[in-house]
């Protein structure tokens, strides 16, 4: 009987130790890489601070006097394309330090030419862009999002080349790759969609970068390959920074659309194709999370 109870009592033990799994990557380790990712942005903005760089005050970024404004902007864009790449360099240099350390394993990321499918990037900007029209409702409560990035050609560099770069390298690849090693693809997809959401900071930014990772993520497992994203990545900044453009930076498509017809017809389509491509998502999550589990059968 003592015998008996003591080998329950392992078993009990093991099936903590296994919910627990200390192994690389937990949760602990995700609050480490995203705490790492803030920690690099400051030491970036500090570095760089010494060497006489300076960010214009967001007042003028905002102001009201049209030519401040523009030169703040300009100026802000023209900073940030010497910070953002430092912080972003040290960010995946750390998280790979780290990974390495936690005896983590799993690609850097799918560099596919063969896996590039234009007609799946066109599926994935069409598919943003409905989302975007499904959630504005609920951005719409949320605080105004600041224009971070600025004006012009710095502004164009950072936002649809080196984040589409770095962000999908750091999200798409390090990060789901680590988490699909260990956890399997549902969950590589949900963290680094999380991930993703987090890094951006601004509580709207968040919300919208996280929807917006779920579909990259979707389109990197699906495409096998970190060229789609990084395109279909570089279209959706570019559309923002366009929209900011033009004086549309938080305007809603409802605001934009004054017709109320045309905007419910447009809500109803974007409705549908938001519907449409969860459930295509889902149904191919569902074909991986076999695969992986039943490698032979398939």
């Amino acid at each position: 009987m003592t015998c008996r109870k003591s080998r329950l009592q392992k078993s009990m033990d093991q099936k903590k130790n296994t919910a627990f799994n200390w192994s690389f990557p937990n949760a602990l380790d995700f609050v480490v890489m995203i705490l790492w990712v803030f920690i690099s942005q400051v030491a970036a903005v500090v570095v760089t601070s010494a060497f006489g760089l300076q960010f214009p005050d967001m007042s003028m970024v905002e102001s009201a006097d049209e030519e401040l404004s523009l030169w703040a902007q300009l100026s802000m864009a023209e900073s940030l394309v010497i910070v953002y790449p430092i912080s972003m360099i040290l960010a995946i240099a750390g998280i790979l330090a780290y990974r390495r350390m936690r005896g983590g394993r799993g690609r850097i990321a799918r560099f596919s030419i063969a896996g590039f499918n234009p007609s799946l990037i066109l599926g994935g900007i069409i598919w943003i862009v409905a989302t975007q029209i499904v959630t504005e409702p609920l951005l719409a409560f949320l605080p105004d999002v600041p224009n971070a990035v600025g004006r012009g050609f710095f502004a164009i560099l950072v936002s649809v080349v080196l984040a589409p770069i770095f962000e999908e390298i750091m999200c798409r690849g390090i990060i789901l790759e680590s988490f699909r090693a260990k956890r399997g693809v549902v969950a590589a997809w949900l963290w680094s969609s999380v991930f993703f959401g987090i890094i951006h900071g601004q509580i709207t930014s968040m919300v919208n970068a996280f929807v917006i990772g779920l579909i990259l993520g979707f389109i990197y497992i699906r495409s096998r390959s970190i060229f789609s994203v990084m395109i279909l990545h570089a279209l959706n900044n570019g559309m923002a920074l366009t929209a900011i453009s033009f004086g549309f930076g938080n305007s809603t498509f409802a605001e934009i659309i004054p017709n109320r017809s045309i905007y419910l017809g447009l809500y109803a389509i974007s409705a549908i194709i938001f519907v449409a491509g969860f459930g295509i998502l889902w149904k191919m999550l569902a074909a991986e999370r076999r695969r992986e589990k039943y490698p032979v059968q398939e």
